[in-house]
């Protein structure tokens, strides 16, 4: 079980198989030693989630994917979570606390700014 543990490392796998089936893996690594494996698949089990001690085995739908490996390429640190409580199962992974509009800009609003700029000088 991790609560709000620091994202230490991450690892971004791609594959394809007749043994598993998912195709995208993200191994995390937190400062204190826990482990999450997300395994990415079209349609999550009902046990989408087992803890062993430091390690955590989470299934996540595939649509995922994408967003969280954009939220680990842009944002530190990134805090994790993994339990199976009183309240059922956990996954989160979150960034700590930011200014608003620290994230990437938005290229579309950034070129109609500079063309009202422009037309009113």
């Amino acid at each position: 079980m991790a609560v709000l543990e620091r994202v230490a490392s991450y690892e971004v796998t791609v594959l394809r198989n007749t043994f598993v089936p998912y195709r995208e893996v993200i191994k995390l690594t937190t400062d204190s030693g826990q482990r999450a494996f997300l395994a990415f698949v079209e349609s999550p089990p009902a046990d989408w989630i087992t803890i062993d001690g430091p390690n955590a085995t989470v299934f996540l739908e595939r649509t995922q994917f994408e967003r969280l490996h954009h939220v680990l390429q842009t944002e530190t640190p990134l805090f994790l979570t993994t339990m199976d409580g009183f309240f059922g199962p956990v996954f989160t992974l979150s960034s700590s606390p930011e200014l608003p509009g620290e994230g990437p800009a938005d290229d579309g609003a950034l070129a109609e700014l500079a063309r009202a700029l422009r037309s009113s000088t």
